[in-house]
């Protein structure tokens, strides 16, 4: 039933964005830096509360405001919205998240892996979205990970992604074979990270 929710509200927004298209180009095309705190406010809600998807809005950034700084609005969001799950599971709602991050089966890997080096755990995973970012903030958080080993982690792990996205945003139509170039290397880079990911599983799982 949530999967038919979430259908019906992205069929929704793009209606919207269709009907109101001119309006959305203009605004694009206009990098007003007057409006970057408010595009901040937004990343950070949209990461934690995610009623449009996050990629939509994260390319859209890399459209208005250029690589750098639509990686940077993305980044940010990402990272904070990282923390308040992390601190929410650890110190508020741990008993109703606990229940959460039982329904992910990968959940098991992703701790056997924690116990083994909990840095790599998290940075790993923001890197390859083998398991949902939440469930990652949230899982940190009930496994009693240090906040300055998951905040590092964190950081480190989501500069990848969130700068792909923004490059993405920015090439995707002014010059679409830079575009697709990019994607390439970037699956290529993914694949290269999703090998180191399951050799050191494999080496540091139990036997």
């Amino acid at each position: 039933m949530k999967k038919w929710i979430v259908v019906i509200t992205y069929f929704i927004i793009i209606i919207i964005g269709f009907i109101y298209r001119d309006f959305l180009i203009g605004w694009i095309q206009d990098s007003d830096p007057s409006q970057l705190l408010l595009m901040l406010f937004i990343s950070v809600f949209l990461s934690t509360v995610p009623v449009i998807p996050f990629t939509l809005f994260a390319g859209i950034m890399g459209m208005k405001y250029g690589i750098f700084l639509g990686f940077f609005i993305n980044w940010f969001g990402g990272l904070v919205a990282a923390v308040i799950y992390y601190l929410l599971a650890r110190y508020l709602l741990s008993d109703f998240f606990k229940e959460y991050v039982l329904k992910y089966p990968a959940i098991t890997k992703f701790n056997q892996l924690i116990k083994k080096n909990a840095f790599l755990a998290v940075f790993l995973s923001r890197m390859i979205p083998v398991i949902p970012p939440p469930v990652v903030n949230i899982y940190s958080a009930l496994s009693k990970i240090q906040f300055p080993v998951y905040f590092t982690a964190t950081a480190l792990g989501k500069i990848p992604p969130t700068f792909f996205i923004a490059f993405g945003g920015n090439q995707l139509f002014s010059h679409p074979k830079t575009f697709l170039l990019g994607l390439i290397l970037y699956g290529l880079f993914l694949a290269l990270i999703f090998f180191f990911y399951r050799t050191t599983f494999k080496s540091k799982a139990p036997a």
